[in-house]
């Protein structure tokens, strides 16, 4: 059960890390292309957030996983 919390708690820290890049502001117009391109959202202020809370529960749930 503790590698399960691991392994998801990594996989949140990745999508959240992923989520605040695909958003970073040194390349929104790039990111805003490539996404139209692609037929993916544009980058904005819900991926932000999600990918905020992404990696405040990965953290959280990585130190409760490490700590038992």
């Amino acid at each position: 059960m503790k590698r399960l919390r691991v392994v998801v708690a990594i996989a949140l820290l990745l999508f959240g890390l992923g989520c605040l890049n695909y958003t970073k502001p040194g390349g929104l117009e790039h990111h805003r292309a490539v996404a139209r391109q692609h037929g993916l959202p544009e980058p904005g202020d819900g991926i932000v957030y999600g990918g905020a809370a992404s990696i405040m529960c990965g953290a959280a749930l990585a130190g409760y996983a490490l700590r038992k």
